[in-house]
């Protein structure tokens, strides 16, 4: 049994989080982070499922670490880097935020526009793509949970930039997004007022996801030099993520692309690579830890279309990251997740 906080637990994630927690076996949970809900009873029936336990926010500054395992940090993002270095250094950190995605202290001022308090401990924290990353994941100490649209896109791009499958100089991605990927900065009924009858196109070549997005492609081009063209939409859903990724195949038909990610992901449990030409939608992953991919050829044989779904707050965030928990833990990967 693990003792584990969540910080940042009021928000959309890490409502999701919670819900997970609950009901893992392995996890006890120790407590619940949220500065400006401090005090408050949580509500389960807002998360879905009944519960006896009896949970209530804290402020971090009152929350005793000394007997805590795990840290699942849902803050925002540029609030861990500051404090991370005041936890016990036995603690476990699985981050959901931007604050260790990247490797380079110069890349968060140049992406994020932020300077990095603690780049002694970038090192300590792997990228927590699951199905790509998992020999490093089940020995880290940290692990930084990648973004929600950065996961659509790795998914498959990483395997075809391995097998040299593709052009690296021509990927263009558009992506979109329900409004819960937005966060809880503004109140829902602020956000439903953005999006309804309303498509929101948004970070146009400088989304925050780019960084680490070319970063891991890059590092499986052997380290050849791959940026990515990338735009995000707010569309008026709720949750969900459905990427469309514009690839020019090296000397391969759209037969063979799909066969290289069909063969790759056929024993995983939460990826499924379906049949040539069909098309994914975001209502078969919502709720879910799964993410799908399409492959679609066009009428030109030199462009083809993957599509990849999932759900922004479960595959994208908080699922991805109960996944680690559990390869950390020597645990079934698919504990607490559906």
């Amino acid at each position: 049994m693990k003792n584990i906080v969540i910080l940042g637990a009021s928000g959309f994630v890490g409502n999701e989080l919670i819900n997970m927690c609950i009901n893992h076996p392995e996890i006890n949970i120790i407590a619940l982070s949220a500065n400006m809900s401090a005090g408050e009873k949580i509500n389960l029936e807002q998360i879905k499922r009944k519960s006896t336990i009896e949970l209530h926010y804290q402020k971090i500054s009152e929350i005793d670490f000394s007997n805590v395992d795990f840290v699942f940090n849902c803050l925002p993002n540029e609030q861990l880097h500051k404090i991370v270095k005041e936890f016990p250094s036995k603690i476990r950190v699985i981050d959901l935020s931007i604050d260790f995605r990247l490797h380079k202290e110069q890349d968060y001022l140049d992406w994020y526009n932020f300077k990095h308090e603690s780049p002694e401990l970038v090192d300590n924290f792997i990228y927590g793509l699951t199905e790509l990353n998992r020999s490093q994941i089940i020995t880290a100490k940290h692990v930084a949970n990648p973004g929600c649209y950065a996961t659509s896109v790795l998914i498959p791009l990483t395997i075809l930039t391995q097998e040299q499958a593709i052009r690296t100089d021509s990927i263009i991605i558009d992506a979109k997004s329900g409004y819960s990927g937005a966060g809880k900065t503004k109140d829902k009924e602020q956000l439903l007022k953005e999006v309804y009858e309303n498509i929101k196109t948004y970070g146009v070549g400088d989304h925050k996801h780019i960084a680490e997005i070319n970063q891991e492609l890059t590092i499986h081009n052997k380290d050849q030099n791959v940026e990515v063209f990338f735009s995000a939409n707010l569309i008026p859903v709720e949750r969900g993520i459905l990427s469309n990724i514009y690839i020019n195949p090296i000397n391969l038909s759209a037969e063979e692309i799909h066969k290289i990610l069909s063969e790759r992901f056929k024993d995983e449990i939460f990826i499924e690579v379906i049949p040539l030409n069909n098309i994914p939608t975001t209502k078969e992953v919502v709720g879910t830890n799964k993410l799908i991919i399409g492959v679609k050829k066009g009428y030109k044989n030199d462009t083809i279309c993957i599509v990849s779904v999932l759900d922004n707050l479960v595959k994208g965030a908080a699922g991805q990251a109960m996944q680690n928990f559990n390869l950390m833990n020597m645990i079934d990967e698919g504990t607490a997740l559906i």
